[in-house]
Order: C-alpha cells, then structure tokens, then sequence
C-alpha cells in the first residue's frame, strides 16, 4: 500500500534531520541529504509496519504541507539556547525544507484478507 507523509527536513551544519508530524516518533538523521532521504523512508516504513503489526490503526497521512509548517513553528527550547550560549558560540543555523514523501508499505495479513 501507498502512502504519502508531510515530512519536515532539517540541515544543521552537522548532519540532515527529518521527522513526519503524523507519525509520531518517527525520526531520521543523516550525515547527507540523499542518506537522510533514504533513511527517513526506511523509518517511515519500519514505524508503520511495526504499528500495523501489532495490530494498532494506521497513522493516516493528513498533514498537508501549510499544516506541517504551521506545526513546525515552535521556537528552539531555551535550555537548548542555553547551552550554546554557556560556551559562548552562537546557536548553529538549521534551515527548514517540508516536502511530501511516498512510501510503500506491506500490508498486515489481516488487512491483506479483509
């Protein structure tokens, strides 16, 4: 089965970061774009076929690209601020790509016979 998640991408001067707001609790990095790209599907695909096989519901894909964004919006923590400022350095700029991502996803046996 196909699907297609909102996915907010991060590039830090470190490495590339992406999640996908609905799907709680899936996360990727990786040291380049097309690695974090690769990886964030792998992720989306693992994370979903694990919860289809335990039997919970299907994190339905319902964030439209303004939504992501909209949920994205919320401020660096000051503690992570904090941080950087104890040593002096400035908070490292991370710029913010959202993109729709598809994935492919095997079905469950029960969803396959119902």
């Amino acid at each position: 089965m196909k699907l297609t998640y909102a996915v907010v991408f991060e590039q830090t001067p470190n490495n590339y970061a992406a999640y996908a707001p609905d799907v709680p609790g899936c996360v990727s990095t990786g040291k380049t774009w097309d690695e974090m790209l690769a990886m964030i599907r792998e992720a989306l695909v693992f994370h979903i076929e694990a919860i289809l096989a335990d039997g919970e519901p299907l994190p339905e894909p319902r964030m439209s690209i303004d939504e992501a964004i909209a949920n994205h919006g919320e401020p660096v923590a000051d503690d992570v601020l904090n941080s950087y400022r104890e040593f002096g350095e400035p908070a490292p700029a991370i710029s913010t790509r959202f993109e729709m991502v598809e994935i492919e996803v095997a079905a469950p046996q029960a969803v396959r016979a119902g």
